[in-house]
């Protein structure tokens, strides 16, 4: 059996290169509430936060724009309430003071927030992606991201996701659902790396 293609294989679409000096980096909802809240994401989570780190160093060492980004729900909420420590980033992925802080209220990180025009301002058009959750917040700003004319790369093992249940009440690991996100990216909205295909180690 042949290998299933991607539509942009099958559509002929060139291969995207990454280029570090075109590129920013964004970092999405690397925050306690997946470390030690209510969303742990185990060990895939801490893998993901391990690659997210050293693609944050070499962003730095680099002079790669950085963009943090978070989620905050309203005040009082079960999870990502802005008033405790959970809304905050993890010590390893922490943002400086040189870099920006994107606060989003929707998994789309475009969606009424600074993001956008953040980036313009860098005048890079390609995107290196990583976060959390891969089904969700990662898809939902890789998705608009395309929309926006960015060239999207995911570092795929900086990413992560967690269990999830289908319709018919049958349960779906975190590895399975992160995969099929990651696969679904690759189909037609980002060239899907890992973080090793991408930084000196």
């Amino acid at each position: 059996m042949n290998s299933p293609k991607t539509l942009l294989e099958i559509s002929g679409a060139p291969q995207k290169i990454l280029d570090w000096d075109k590129t920013a980096l964004v970092l999405i909802d690397f925050q306690k509430e997946y470390s030690d809240g209510a969303l742990q994401l185990g060990e895939q989570g801490k893998k993901a936060l391990i690659n997210a780190s050293k693609l944050l160093a070499h962003a730095r060492k680099n002079n790669v724009p950085v963009f943090h980004v978070v989620h905050h729900a309203k005040s009082g909420s079960v999870v990502f309430d802005p008033t405790t420590d959970k809304a905050s980033l993890i010590k390893d992925v922490e943002a400086n003071g040189e870099e920006e802080i994107i606060t989003k209220s929707l998994p789309n990180s475009f969606y009424n927030t600074d993001l956008g025009d953040l980036l313009s301002l860098t005048s890079r058009k390609q995107l290196v992606l990583a976060g959390f959750m891969s089904h969700m917040c990662v898809t939902a700003t890789t998705i608009k991201a395309l929309e926006l004319g960015y060239e999207n790369f995911v570092c795929a093992d900086a990413c992560a996701s967690r269990d999830l249940r289908y319709v018919d009440g049958s349960l779906i690991d975190a590895d399975s659902v992160h995969r099929a996100a990651m696969a679904a990216l690759n189909d037609r909205y980002a060239t899907l790396v890992n973080c090793s295909d991408v930084i000196n180690y």
